[in-house]
């Protein structure tokens, strides 16, 4: 009879222990409904320095998986399977350090979602990324209700915010109802591609330096409050490698004067819409690179268009091409509207006896003259013929 008492005691200390050191918590216990309930993330969960780090995020249940209610820092490769849902309380969001990654793949029918506990735009920060793994990539993902902002200290807003050098790979991504951009890039020397991706319900879908143009391929941006994908073409963000830029569901908007640097050829496709902010322009050959082109070819049903936020004459600049000897140098079936603004010239500005060919071009509402030749009376490299002047308040061609 002791024998058995012994043995039944130390069952029941056994039993106390192993309930203490296994996964018996409140979190991980069955609801009433059956599901697991949601598991509260520490905000230490992804850092190097944890010995109990997280790397994987599993599918739990059918509902929430995770819930977040910090600025959580990635210091780990952490990898997010299909289906799982990770909720953001309130000013919560997710920093992807240099030291990390993130490889968050669902599937068409097992998606991966990122939200917010409030639904409404702007509750939590958002996700931001400084790093430059490989691994960096979101397939079949959804982020809703993000863009708080504050997730740096260079004031950026998004509800997907990359920091300069970042690599990442967007596919089949939706973002939805942020409270101002859905994706936020303006540093430099990204490697980024956004393919296939949905942004709707924000302020506007992307505001990016003008060196991620190249890698946006299909998708639809529309039902934001302003439907333009809001180039940023600062001091380090000259075109300066060959690129096409693909005609997009909305137009391309510049911020800056678009700067083509460095022998670089910029190809755009036929039916392609470029908006100029106020004052601003297309510079090629700003500073002696002579092979450098602009190759703006449409067609008379899909013509490219130049054009300004503001539609009177002047609001934006000129296209101005300095010095360049490319011959690749076209413009053909081409729209150019509201130009000749901030003391240019023309519509179009030749610098230098510029090589160019200027076709089946319609000059529409410019407050100034169609062509311009800057420094000398004519442009003896200019090619040009069957063009049309409507409501142009100077002469087709003019010179300095």
């Amino acid at each position: 009879m002791k024998t058995i008492q012994i043995k039944f005691k130390t069952l029941f200390i056994l039993l106390i222990l192993s309930c203490a050191f296994s996964s018996c918590t409140k979190e991980d216990e069955p609801d009433p409904q059956g599901n697991d309930l949601p598991i509260a993330l520490d905000c230490n969960s992804f850092q190097s320095n944890n010995s109990n780090a997280i790397s994987v995020l599993e599918n739990r249940s059918d509902g929430v998986d995770y819930i977040i209610n910090c600025v959580i820092p990635v210091e780990v490769d952490l990898k997010i399977q299909p289906g799982v849902v990770i909720e953001f309380t309130d000013a919560a969001g997710m920093e992807i350090k240099e030291s990390g990654s993130i490889n968050a793949v669902g599937s068409q029918s097992e998606p991966i979602l990122f939200t917010a506990s409030t639904k409404t735009k702007g509750a939590w920060k958002g996700i931001i990324s400084r790093s430059q793994s490989v691994k960096n990539r979101f397939d079949y993902v959804t982020i809703e209700y993000a863009g708080d902002g504050g997730l740096s200290g260079n004031g950026e807003e998004g509800s997907l915010i990359f920091r300069a050098e970042t690599y990442f790979r967007l596919n089949n991504v939706t973002i939805k109802n942020g409270l101002n951009y859905g994706i936020n890039s303006i540093w430099y020397n990204y490697d980024v591609e956004i393919n296939n991706c949905t942004i709707t319900g924000c302020e506007m879908p992307i505001f990016a330096d003008t060196n991620i143009v190249k890698n946006i391929s299909g998708g639809d941006f529309t039902g934001n409050t302003t439907d333009v994908i809001r180039l940023f073409a600062g001091d380090q963000g000259a075109i300066g490698n060959s690129q096409t830029w693909k005609k997009l569901s909305v137009p391309y908007r510049t911020s800056g004067d678009i700067v083509i640097v460095d022998g670089a050829k910029l190809t755009l496709e036929p039916g392609l819409v470029l908006e100029f902010e106020e004052t601003r322009g297309l510079v090629l050959d700003k500073l002696f690179d002579e092979g450098s082109a602009l190759i703006a070819v449409g067609t008379p049903s899909n013509p490219i268009i130049f054009t300004g936020v503001t539609k009177v004459p002047g609001s934006w600049g000129t296209l101005s091409i300095r010095r360049s000897t490319s011959v690749q140098n076209k413009i053909d079936n081409v729209l150019i509207e509201y130009a000749g603004g901030s003391g240019a010239g023309g519509a179009i500005e030749m610098w230098v006896d510029p090589y160019l060919t200027v076709t089946n071009t319609t000059f529409k509402d410019i407050d100034a003259c169609a062509l311009y030749s800057k420094y000398t009376p004519t442009n003896p490299n200019l090619t040009e013929g069957n063009n049309t002047l409507i409501n142009v308040n100077g002469d087709y061609m003019c010179s300095q």
